[in-house]
Parts: structure tokens; C-alpha cells; sequence
């Protein structure tokens, strides 16, 4: 028998960017809606990432604190490990991969 872990189903992965902490939605319905928005292409993939895992009004804070770009790209890494339950690594390997 599997079991799948109740903090798996209730919990939320979360990300620090400076001095606060923000919810990733990590649920099946958020990471289909980001694959069909970057494969319309409705949008930038930064803005489609952060805004579908973390809210408009979140990505909107992220992106006016107007960041170095390598940082908002370890964001949307972070992002992707977060709502794929991966490791940061395994994250950025695979970004590396697709980008390619």
C-alpha cells in the first residue's frame, strides 16, 4: 500500500526573497495553468511563473523591487523544484536542459 503523507497534502512550500516569505501554490491545477500559459506564450515566463505559483500582487512586489535577472531566475528555479517536489538542483539541471 502507498500512503501519501498528509503534510504533503495540506502543506505549502514556501520561498524567502529578502525579508519575506511567500506561499508557492504548488497544486496540480497552478502547474497546468503555467504549462498552458508559457506554451501560449501569455506572457514572459518570469511574469507566468511567479504570477500562477505566487499571485499577481506577489509578482508584481517581486518585480518592482526590480532584481538582478540571475536572482529572479533562481526565483522561478526555486519555484519550479517547490511545485515539481524536487531539489533545487534537480531544477536547475532541468531548466539548463529545456533552455538548450
Amino acid at each position: 500500500m502507498y500512503i501519501v503523507e498528509s503534510e504533503k497534502l495540506i502543506k505549502r512550500p514556501e520561498i524567502r526573497i529578502g525579508d519575506k516569505i511567500y506561499e508557492i501554490d504548488n497544486r496540480l491545477s497552478a502547474y497546468e495553468r503555467i504549462n498552458e500559459r508559457v506554451k501560449a506564450g501569455d506572457g514572459s515566463e518570469f511574469e507566468i511563473i511567479i504570477g500562477e505559483a505566487l499571485g499577481c500582487e506577489n509578482y508584481a512586489e517581486i518585480v518592482g523591487a526590480d532584481l538582478p535577472y540571475g536572482v529572479m531566475q533562481d526565483v522561478v528555479i526555486i519555484i519550479l523544484a517547490a511545485i515539481q517536489d524536487l531539489t533545487v538542483e534537480e531544477a536547475r539541471s532541468r531548466f539548463r536542459t529545456e533552455k538548450r
